[in-house]
């Protein structure tokens, strides 16, 4: 990671990014995200959760083309995972799309859950789906 101010990216920078909904907005994003000599950007896999369920809900976009944008954002030089390695969510958000579609919010918490070094994943949730860490349910 270089060395200098980083900057932390809200949801919204990056909804209107993919959406490309309100024009100016949508610019400004670009501006921002696309400079070659800009800071480097820090996301969260809150985030990434956040950008996953707008994206689905609000605009309607399929989940291969939500892990397709997310997975291409991802892999920036310049972009960095506070709470998870990128490589590791990256990856996880591919395995989704192969695994079951509907399963990316699982795949990034799977993430986040390796990164902490947790040894298994507690839930209720009998669907959940982790490529990662063993799922336990309760």
């Amino acid at each position: 990671m270089s060395a200098g101010p980083r900057l932390f990216i809200d949801s919204s920078v990056l909804i209107r990014y993919f959406a490309g909904d309100d024009p100016p907005r949508a610019l400004a994003a670009a501006q921002l995200l696309d400079a070659s000599d800009g800071p480097p950007l820090v996301v969260s896999t809150g985030l990434v959760l956040e950008v996953v369920h707008v994206l689905r809900t609000r605009y309607g976009v399929e989940n291969p083309r939500i892990a397709e944008v997310l997975a291409a954002f991802l892999t920036r030089e310049n972009v960095h995972v506070a709470d998870a390695d990128r490589h590791a969510l990256v990856a996880a958000i591919r395995w989704s799309t192969r695994a079951s579609a509907r399963r990316i919010p699982d795949a990034i918490l799977a993430a986040a859950a390796e990164q902490a070094g947790c040894e298994r994943i507690a839930t209720f949730d009998e669907a959940f789906v982790s490529p990662s860490v063993p799922v336990r349910l309760l």
